[in-house]
């Protein structure tokens, strides 16, 4: 079976490990970047005899600034899709978001993703079963178009990295005290993800002796001014913004004793999978498949995002846990979603969906 990857983004670790492990199991995985116009159908041509069409972030191939731009490009996907489909392709989607963070057609998108799933996929791969209910409430799913969502878990990230290594030399590379309590948020900072109101909310009730390290590339300049204009008044909290290689990974997440993520809203979090692959516990409303994710062995501090003073009561008790423990119960429990099994559970999508 011969499966097109789209868009593909090389430093992405989820695509590259599932790609990995499908063609362990005689899936060929063939990959779709950045292309022409019609960058579906030249990959096609480039590659012919593809079985499956799985794509991964839809909103690469119709986000656009303004709404004009927005449905042109979603006609230029559906064009695409419809030809594919007539020459016998199958189309997977995986859903990591139920709509683009940021979005300015918010209806528009919901709207396109329900005919989309409706009309034009085979299959779609979510990661837990509140993403399920969630896309069918989002999107106005009927059970037909229901019947066509398959829960596969996000694998780890254990081989991805390095994550094993010294806390202590971690902690001195960043200029930290080697017995303070460190928190960290890691990634890239969007509007979504909360962070200068993290750092005012640390800021108003963490100790002394507690510092929160924030690396990640803003994703606009006003997102940028926001954060170090939060972070100015306070030296406990400590700054990278501008893209921190995977290689640098180690030293953060080995650094902290745990990951804040106070996103506003999320469906997937590979920083979530990213942390628990560290052994790290995580702070984070119960939101999407987070709660899921981290089941019921206590890797996590979840909060209700209703709750103007959830993310205060959250990080305020960091400080009576045994935030050891419940990373090492994190990294146990990720650690069972294993890359084969994950490879195996798409593949039985791909033919599902190949042989009706």
């Amino acid at each position: 079976m011969k499966v097109l990857f789209a868009p593909y983004y090389p430093s992405n670790p989820y695509q590259k490990a599932l790609g990995e492990a499908l063609g362990r199991g005689n899936v060929t995985v063939d990959t779709v970047t950045d292309g022409p116009f019609l960058p579906l159908l030249g990959a096609y041509l480039r590659t012919r005899d593809v079985d499956v069409l799985h794509l991964h972030w839809l909103h690469a191939y119709f986000h656009a600034p303004w709404a004009p731009l927005f449905y042109l490009r979603a006609a230029v996907l559906v064009v695409q899709l419809l030809v594919l489909r007539l020459l016998g392709v199958r189309v997977v989607w995986t859903l990591h978001n139920l709509t683009s963070h940021e979005s300015p057609t918010v209806a528009g998108e919901a709207a396109f993703k329900r005919l989309f799933v409706t009309h034009l996929c085979d299959a779609v791969v979510v990661h837990c079963d509140v993403a399920v209910d969630r896309a069918v409430e989002t999107y106005g799913l009927s059970p037909a178009a229901r019947a066509k969502l398959h829960v596969v878990p996000h694998g780890h990230y254990l081989d991805r990295y390095e994550t094993e290594g010294d806390a202590t030399a971690a902690r001195a590379a960043l200029d930290l005290p080697p017995d303070a309590t460190v928190s960290l948020f890691f990634g890239m900072i969007r509007p979504y993800k909360n962070v200068p109101a993290l750092i005012e909310t640390f800021s108003r009730v963490a100790g002394a002796d507690d510092y929160l390290l924030v690396a990640g590339n803003p994703h606009a300049d006003e997102v940028r001014e926001a954060v170090e204009r939060a972070a100015a008044a306070d030296d406990r909290v400590r700054t990278r913004l501008e893209y921190v290689p995977a290689d640098d990974a180690q030293t953060y997440m080995l650094a902290a004793d745990a990951v804040v993520l106070p996103f506003r809203d999320t469906l997937t979090s590979g920083s979530a999978v990213l942390a628990m692959s560290f052994g790290r516990a995580f702070v984070s409303p119960a939101i999407g498949c987070l709660p899921a994710l981290v089941g019921d062995d206590g890797g996590a501090v979840l909060y209700d995002p209703d709750d103007p003073e959830g993310l205060a009561e959250a990080l305020r008790s960091l400080a009576g846990r045994d935030l050891a423990a419940m990373g090492a119960r994190n990294r146990e429990r990720i650690a069972a979603n294993d890359w084969d099994t994950i490879a195996d559970r798409t593949a039985e999508v791909y033919r599902d969906v190949a042989e009706r």
